[in-house]
């Protein structure tokens, strides 16, 4: 698949099924009581630990740029806590719905349309660069993560969350129990073993590209950075055992705690 065709794919995929919406899906799209419920969800039930390892509150009056907000859920985090905001994405559906979402809190952002790989904006941009989950979708994340690099000011923070492969998710729920098990691995393929972790992916035809990182590649692609850790988070009994439904948040917390090391998250904090 070429880049133009794998960044087509991932328009297909979030502009049909847009990030988390399905944690909402009851629930009138664009509405106030939508945009609670997949907050709820989201801090609550999915990402219990994301708000420590992002710490939203920390940036009050930094200029932030969020490469790819979604629904606007951890980008109105940010505003609350007095940031200057600018994001893009590369879907329609994501900037109208995180448009439609500040409208209704009257918070304040500036959302452009584009490509990671290519940001609209001069050198030094940015105090923070922000990104959950997208850089793993683009052909090219090196440069990506080159990109964000240059629109970052001396001493400015990337924060960018990527799929983590060796996580109890991918190798125990999506290559071991879907790709060998179900034998998804030999009649639909690895690339598209990985597609179906999306939403809908499997249901709307679409394939949008997914990677994931060890440690090691995560480190390489920010090697240009001056200061550089890297955490894992994001681990459930589900990742376990794929049969079960998501833990409660106590023993998703005590999971976390003894078995983070596996989660399917890898958060990169690098200092330029």
């Amino acid at each position: 698949m070429s880049q133009v065709d794998a960044k087509l794919e991932t328009q297909r995929q979030w502009n049909t099924n847009p990030c988390g919406a399905d944690a909402a899906e009851e629930l009138e799209r664009g509405s106030r009581a939508f945009f609670r419920g997949i907050e709820d969800h989201r801090y609550d039930v999915y990402a219990p630990w994301l708000k420590e390892a992002v710490g939203f509150q920390s940036f009050a009056g930094r200029r932030v740029l969020e490469i790819g907000p979604g629904l606007g859920t951890d980008h109105a985090q940010f505003a609350r806590a007095g940031a200057r905001l600018y994001a893009i994405d590369l879907t329609a559906t994501h900037l109208a719905l995180t448009r439609q979402r500040f409208a209704l809190e009257t918070l304040e952002t500036r959302l452009a349309r584009a490509d990671a790989e290519l940001l609209p904006f001069v050198d030094a941009s940015f105090d923070v660069v922000y990104s959950f989950g997208v850089l793993h979708h683009t052909p090219d994340t090196q440069k990506a993560v080159e990109e964000a690099r240059r629109v970052l000011r001396p001493g400015g923070l990337a924060i960018i969350s990527l799929y983590h492969r060796h996580s109890a998710f991918h190798w125990i729920a999506t290559v071991l129990c879907r790709g060998i098990r179900r034998g998804e691995l030999w009649t639909r393929g690895y690339r598209r073993l990985l597609a179906d972790i999306e939403h809908g992916a499997r249901d709307s035809g679409a394939e949008p590209l997914v990677k994931v990182l060890s440690r090691r590649q995560c480190r390489r692609l920010f090697s240009r950075f001056q200061q550089v850790t890297v955490r894992s988070d994001h681990i459930d009994y589900a990742h376990f055992f794929p049969s079960r439904p998501p833990s409660p948040l106590g023993p998703r917390r005590l999971v976390e705690k003894l078995a983070g090391r596996w989660g399917w998250y890898l958060t990169v904090i690098a200092r330029k």
